[in-house]
């Protein structure tokens, strides 16, 4: 019993020993594999635009093959890079991608060109009337202009050597009978011829003092008519002269006013103030305008010319009827 128990403590104790004991070394195990790296978190965007590159290697070892991280995928696009103004920037000089059309440019104002000759062809019906009726009566002043300038011009040169030649004559006779033969047109030989066709028609032979003085009242009275009669052809166009001058610059204004009339009726018609549409009402307006003065001042001015001219040469033929009395008063005396 005590062998037995002896040997059972001896097997634990070796058992024991054994247990404790230093294992022996075994063959190296094989190096465990790195861990991937783990992606890094992205930077948040910046007002500046990301210049695309190469993503910045994370720490660490990647296995071979594996994209870098942050960098898109094979087969998929880039992300698009944000501008400051909230849009994606492309990139300059990346294939397939189309520049944005330019904005569009507005087409200029047409250039609008007024002359006189389209200003009255643009203008209204009552427009027209006005400004055609305006240069009608202008051209007719001038014209008459130089017709009494030219008349004017002979006549009392004329008038000048037909005095003479009455002074020179011997008698009321003689001096009608030149002026008949060589100044007919002029109006103081007509004035004379009336004269000597009343002695004509009333003296015969000795007259008594009564019988003189109603003959040189008779011719007298001839003389008048006559002298009526020349200064109303040396007034010729007179009237026209007057009333172009004086209702001229009023017809204009009609045009004015209707021309501006119509220009507010296009600016209410079309709701624009644009200049297109104003100015031809405005420059129609201000062209009668300028026609009636056209037309007006010179009608005045050439109406006191001739009104001094025809003036003075009826002081002329008033003191050759007063000659012609004396002269035959002289002569009946004389008989």
């Amino acid at each position: 019993m005590m062998i037995a128990r002896v040997s059972a403590a001896a097997a634990l104790a070796f058992g024991i020993m054994i247990s404790s004991a230093p294992a022996a070394p075994a063959a190296p195990p094989a190096k465990p594999a790195a861990a991937p790296a783990k992606p890094a978190t992205p930077a948040p965007a910046t007002t500046k635009p990301a210049t695309p590159g190469p993503a910045a290697p994370a720490t660490g070892t990647a296995p071979a093959g594996a994209p870098a991280a942050g960098a898109p995928a094979a087969g998929e696009p880039p992300p698009p890079v944000i501008g400051p103004d909230g849009l994606p920037v492309t990139p300059a000089g990346t294939p397939g991608t189309t520049p944005p059309p330019p904005p569009p440019v507005a087409a200029p104002e047409p250039e609008i060109t007024i002359t006189p000759v389209t200003m009255i062809m643009n203008a209204t019906v009552v427009v027209q009337v006005v400004i055609t009726w305006l240069l009608g009566a202008s051209v007719l002043t001038w014209a008459l202009l130089f017709s009494k300038l030219t008349y004017f011009s002979g006549l009392n040169s004329k008038t000048d050597r037909f005095v003479q030649a009455f002074r020179g004559a011997s008698s009321i006779e003689d001096a009608a009978k030149v002026g008949q033969r060589s100044y007919r047109d002029n109006p103081l030989a007509i004035i004379l011829q009336a004269a000597a066709d009343e002695i004509k028609l009333s003296a015969s032979g000795k007259m008594s003092g009564d019988q003189r003085q109603h003959l040189l009242s008779r011719i007298a009275q001839r003389m008048n008519i006559a002298q009526a009669e020349q200064q109303e052809e040396l007034g010729t166009g007179m009237g026209i002269f007057a009333t172009v001058g004086s209702i001229s610059a009023f017809v204009g204004l009609f045009g004015t006013v209707w021309g501006i009339m119509n220009s507010f009726i296009g600016i209410a018609q079309k709701q624009t103030t644009n200049l297109a549409v104003v100015a031809p009402g405005i420059a129609e307006a201000l062209f009668a305008t300028g026609t009636g003065l056209f037309a007006a001042v010179p009608a005045v001015v050439f109406y006191n010319i001739f009104a001094r001219r025809i003036g003075a040469y009826s002081t002329r033929m008033d003191n050759f009827s007063n000659e012609v009395l004396v002269r035959l008063s002289r002569q009946l005396d004389g008989a």
